[in-house]
């Protein structure tokens, strides 16, 4: 069955078809369809049969012009693979999985060879209007799947310790996914710091209580500076009484 596909009932085939138009908010030109059913007329004997149609729309020019450049460049990396394209028309973007027995090639070190070619098919694709999402045995899923795990452990350490924790620098879309897997938590938040390419998701209390240790620290320094001025006092009466035992002697 074709993606985003309606199916509409009319007396006839083209009134069914205008339902259809009506409901994706479309012409005909943008659409196609196939007659499920061309009905069947009401008789004095017979009650008629509605007209079925199933109607999808067509995919932007950049569908085709991603899957050929995709499938070339395959080929001329020798690879075999099966590529299912799928057009969300709610983002507008263009979904591309790779199948193929060179998956581990494809992704590269933490997926840095499968973001390389992402980046390049939409190069090739040149439009502003649709989103390239490349994708390899599901790779991105399980990807997303480990960070939300990573973050919610995160938070759980960050509860439990009362104590912010910055984790290890990341893309700007796995910081997002972070972001996203923190917000569940009321207590807590997320920011990024840092420059690029060494930028970190930081996860803290929302109202983190450090009074504690700030009172810790200025008692240590505190402590500190008494020894010193002991010290200090120690020295200052020793020189004292050293230049007047030499004046002494004069």
């Amino acid at each position: 069955m074709q993606v985003n596909a309606i199916e509409k009932e009319g007396e006839t085939v083209d009134e069914a078809l205008q339902y259809a138009l009506d409901e994706l908010e479309t012409d005909l030109e943008s659409v196609e369809y196939s007659v499920l059913d061309e009905g069947s007329p009401s008789e004095e004997d017979a009650e008629g049969k509605p007209a079925l149609v199933r109607v999808w729309r067509k995919n932007p020019d950049e569908v085709a012009l991603a899957k050929s450049a995709l499938s070339q460049i395959l080929a001329s990396l020798d690879m075999q693979a099966e590529l299912e394209l799928k057009y969300n028309w709610d983002d507008n973007s263009l979904n591309i999985n790779i199948s193929s027995d060179d998956a581990g090639i494809l992704i590269g070190r933490q997926g840095q060879t499968l973001d390389a070619l992402q980046y390049l098919i939409q190069l090739v694709v040149n439009s502003k209007d649709v989103n390239i999402v490349l994708d390899v045995a599901n790779y991105r899923e399980r990807h997303k799947a480990h960070l939300i795990e990573v973050a919610e452990g995160i938070a759980e350490r960050v509860l439990r310790r009362r104590r912010r924790i910055t984790l290890k620098p990341m893309d700007a879309r796995d910081r997002k996914i972070i972001h996203e897997a923190i917000k569940p938590f009321p207590e807590l938040s997320s920011s990024s710091v840092g420059v690029e390419p060494n930028r970190r998701v930081v996860v803290s209390l929302k109202r983190a209580d450090y009074s504690s240790d700030r009172s810790s620290e200025r008692g240590e320094r505190g402590e500190r500076g008494e020894r010193g001025d002991r010290n200090g006092d120690r020295g200052g009466r020793s020189r004292y009484r050293h230049s007047r035992h030499r004046y002494q002697h004069r």
